[in-house]
Formats: structure tokens, C-alpha cells, sequence
């Protein structure tokens, strides 16, 4: 019998040694190229890390029934992918809210966010804004200057815990601090855009949603990324990300890591 359990814990020893443990890669990405992120480059990181995964931002109206692109376009993550699932055996599947831009226009909060966007900024170039919200205004742009730089940046820079800090400042000073900003001003209250079931909404509000579809859509994304953590137990798993969401992805999937039994790895690190 002692001879027994001695073999079990032996064997469960082994086991979890040997057992592969599912490695996420959350690979931030510019959607469109630039000189220092090209397809080239994405694919060129895809063979480095050959993933038997790979997690696409958009929806599953995008794919045919057998997971392949109805269609093609010039975004450095579709060239990519198509090309390394041209080269290479890999799956590749949809991980986004489904119906994202059909959702925010039904909901009012597009176009009604850039729209009271601009309004906000006219306000601030014509000295309307009061000293503490002007002051807050210029540092959302400060902020917002700073996110954007890194994009013509190696993909290191925005694939980095730094870069991430970045983006979540710059994110809650738009979702939120620039609607605390509109909430003191009746014009954006007063001022209406007409949606196309011919109801109205007013730039405030609709600019409230879009502050909570940006959580909504986080929490939808870092869901479906777990689901497939699940199901591709023991694989490895790439998730190409705009790197403005990479902040609130590990923010929500890293905890989980030691629960369900997988790692979260940078791309430099294959």
C-alpha cells in the first residue's frame, strides 16, 4: 500500500512536470502601418513565437463557417495572418463583442462621441472651459500625444508594462474625466444628435455610453480570450490587440492565471 502512494505521488509529480501549461501571448498591434510596424513586422514576430492560436479583434461575422476571412483588407494583423496561416498550421479565431459598430450606433453612442469630442475641444480652443477643467483638458492631451508617439515605435514600445500604465491614464481621462468635464456644461446636455430609428440622444449622454461600452467591450473580450484559454488547454495562444486595450486585458486575465492553469509572456520573450 505505501508502495502504492509513493507511485501515485510519483506520478502526479511527473505529470505536472511534463504537463505543457498554456502560454498567452496579449500582442499590442497598430492596426494600420507605419514605418516601424509593418505586416512584415507582425508576421515576423508570429514565426518567432509560433502560436497554435491565434485570437483576431474582430467578430465571427468576419469568418466563413471553416474560421477563414471572408475577405481580405490592408490592416497589418489581416495581412499577417493570412500570410502565416498560408505558411503555417494554425487556427485562427474571432474573440471581439460581437456586432461592436452596429451596437454603438444602435445605442446612440456613435457618432455622438466624436461629435461631442469636437464640441469639447472647441470649447477649450475658444477659452471656454473654466481654469481647472481647461487645465485637465490639456493634460488628456499631453497624455494622448504621448500613447500615440509609441505607435511609430518598435512594437516593444507598445508592448510594455510602461506603455500599459500610459494607456490606462489616457483612457480614464477620456471615458471619464472628460465626461465629468462635459456633465458641467448644459451645451452638452441641450445639444442633440438624431439617430436613425429618428430618436434623439444628447451628446452627453451619448458620450456616457461609449464610456460604458468601453468597459463592456473590455469585459466581453477578456471573457472570450478565457474561453479559449480553456478550450486550447496546453497550447500557445497569440491575442492581437490595438495596444490601447492591453492594459485592460491584463488587467482582467492575469489574475487568472494560476486558477486556470496558464502563463501570460510578452512577444520578446520567444
Amino acid at each position: 500500500m505505501r508502495r502504492l502512494l509513493q507511485l501515485v505521488v510519483v506520478g502526479l509529480i511527473f505529470y505536472n512536470c511534463t504537463s505543457k501549461k498554456t502560454e498567452l501571448v496579449l500582442l499590442g498591434t497598430v492596426h494600420d502601418p507605419v514605418q516601424n510596424f509593418t505586416p512584415d513586422s507582425l508576421y515576423n514576430i508570429l514565426t518567432r513565437i509560433k502560436p497554435d492560436l491565434i485570437l483576431f479583434e474582430v467578430d465571427s461575422s468576419f469568418f466563413t463557417n471553416e474560421f477563414k476571412f471572408k475577405k481580405t483588407w490592408g490592416s497589418n494583423e489581416n495581412i499577417a495572418t493570412v500570410k502565416y496561416m498560408n505558411n503555417f498550421k494554425v487556427d485562427v479565431r474571432p474573440y471581439e463583442f460581437t456586432g461592436r459598430n452596429e451596437y454603438r450606433i444602435k445605442i446612440g453612442s456613435r457618432p455622438t462621441d466624436s461629435k461631442a469630442s469636437k464640441l469639447l475641444d472647441s470649447l477649450y480652443r475658444n477659452n471656454l472651459l473654466n481654469d481647472l477643467d481647461k487645465k485637465t483638458y490639456e493634460t488628456f492631451l499631453k497624455v494622448n500625444d504621448s500613447l500615440n508617439s509609441f505607435a511609430y515605435l518598435c512594437a516593444k514600445a507598445f508592448n510594455n508594462s510602461e506603455t500599459d500604465r500610459i494607456a490606462k491614464i489616457r483612457q480614464e481621462f477620456q471615458y471619464k474625466k472628460l465626461l465629468n468635464i462635459m456633465s458641467e456644461y448644459p451645451i452638452f446636455s441641450n445639444t442633440y444628435y438624431k439617430k436613425n430609428d429618428n430618436d434623439s440622444i444628447s451628446y452627453l449622454e451619448g458620450y456616457k455610453k461609449a464610456s460604458e461600452f468601453w468597459d463592456l467591450r473590455n469585459q466581453t473580450m477578456s471573457k472570450n480570450i478565457l474561453h479559449f484559454v480553456s478550450e486550447y488547454d496546453g497550447s500557445r495562444i497569440v491575442v492581437l490587440n490595438g495596444y490601447f486595450h492591453r492594459y485592460y486585458l491584463n488587467l482582467l486575465i492575469k489574475p487568472k492565471q494560476e486558477e486556470m492553469g496558464f502563463v501570460v509572456k510578452e512577444f520578446y520573450e520567444y
